[in-house]
């Protein structure tokens, strides 16, 4: 195993979470056993770079062709598309003439964004989730992005002005591959621009239940200035957002385009002043995500001693790595409420434990709900009181507490 940045192969392994099925594989009681796949989740640093990574690839087609993630379910989030959208349309001066390409555009939520604003737009994501794109009137190219897929489109729709990418840039397996095609699409001036999973607020909130199989890479911003630096590209601006409980946004140009912004020399410093970059900081990590499960845990099986009824609230792709990992099974958890219709009726990957509409919530009033979602508790939990929930609220990171 080599590091997908530098490729060196002084990787150490700091964290073993065991043996994990794809984060989103839900299925069906027919399933069990037969679609329902475990694969080691151990994660390594990369002693010459300091990026962390997964310690396997599994196939993406096992994760992201048959998908039940769609970007619009999320009021909260689809607000930050929009903003999004406005923002680079007004910094970059964007008109009708210039194309944003989204790579992993999901169900064309942003794209529909980027169109309202008055640019032509192209969408490209290899999942079944993309035909409700296309009934939005979004073009897509259904399949993954990559050099081959890049030159396609330079054929076809031209150079780009933009290309984005939000929650993938640590999903892609060939790394080599998207970078390339990335760099062929940009137009002169053109800009692209990443929103991934940030290390610090992995580190700061313990939020090891972003760790899946679908991230091969949890990125600082020193990783990602080396990253493009490689391909001829300059990262010149970043910043820290709220998005998906905590995330970076990186803006690369092609080298010497942009002046190099005075907050990329801020993060960078940051993360050195915290010992972002230190084998021995993530080790700390991974003893702290040990006594999380052992506690979390610990509370639920006391409550299910004093007969208490607990469901879980939520099935984001990250609760399947807190139910795994903690051993959170049905014996623990009466069901899980959602509201996606693509999960409803089915089972969580692994620990098998079902998904009923969120509606249940308040029709049974269970004494607790453990909130998987706890990444973004300060806008759900409101939600759940006003829909008239009157049980208590375990959040279980990154120390469990009730509410």
């Amino acid at each position: 195993m080599k590091c997908y940045i530098c490729s060196s192969d002084n990787l150490t392994k700091f964290l073993d979470l065991g043996m994990h099925p794809p984060p989103l594989n839900f299925v069906t009681k027919e399933q069990f056993g037969i679609k329902d796949p475990v694969f080691p989740l151990e994660l390594f640093f990369c002693n010459s770079c300091g990026l962390i990574q997964s310690g396997i690839a599994v196939n993406p087609n096992l994760m992201f062709i048959d998908y039940v993630y769609t970007s619009g379910i999320s009021l909260a989030f689809k607000n930050h598309l929009e903003s999004f959208a406005k923002h680079i349309f007004d910094v970059f001066n964007l008109n009708s003439n210039d194309l944003v390409i989204d790579v992993a555009c999901n169900d064309g939520t942003l794209l529909s964004f980027f169109s309202n604003c008055g640019t032509k737009v192209l969408g490209v994501d290899p999942s079944s989730v993309a035909k409700t794109a296309m009934e939005k009137g979004v073009p897509i190219i259904n399949n993954f992005f990559n050099e081959s897929v890049a030159k396609e489109i330079l054929s076809n729709n031209g150079k780009a002005k933009v290309i984005t990418a939000t929650n993938v840039f640590a999903h892609v397996k060939e790394l080599d591959s998207f970078m390339k095609g990335i760099k062929l699409l940009l137009e002169d001036d053109g800009v692209f621009v990443s929103e991934s999973q940030y290390l610090k607020h992995i580190l700061e909130k313990l939020e090891y239940d972003t760790i899946y199989h679908e991230h091969l890479r949890y990125y600082g911003l020193k990783q990602l200035v080396k990253l493009f630096e490689m391909y001829e590209m300059e990262l010149f601006d970043a910043e820290i957002i709220h998005a998906q409980g905590g995330s970076i946004r990186a803006y690369a140009s092609l080298k010497g385009k942009y002046h190099v912004s005075d907050s990329v020399n801020k993060i960078l410093k940051d993360e050195e002043e915290e010992n972002l970059h230190s084998l021995e900081t993530w080790k700390k990590f991974a003893e702290k995500v040990s006594e999380n499960k052992e506690t979390l845990l610990s509370l639920l099986l006391e409550l299910k001693s004093q007969n208490k009824k607990i469901v879980g609230i939520s099935a984001p792709g990250r609760s399947t790595t807190v139910l795994n990992y903690c051993n959170i099974t049905s014996e623990i958890l009466d069901y899980v409420t959602e509201k996606s219709n693509l999960k409803i009726g089915k089972y969580t990957p692994g620990t098998h434990i079902e998904v009923v509409d969120d509606e249940k919530l308040v029709e049974e009033q269970p004494d607790y709900g453990l909130l998987l979602s706890w990444h973004l508790a300060d806008s759900i939990i409101p939600k759940i009181r006003k829909s008239g929930f009157k049980g208590k609220i375990i959040v279980g990171l990154p120390e469990p507490k009730i509410l």
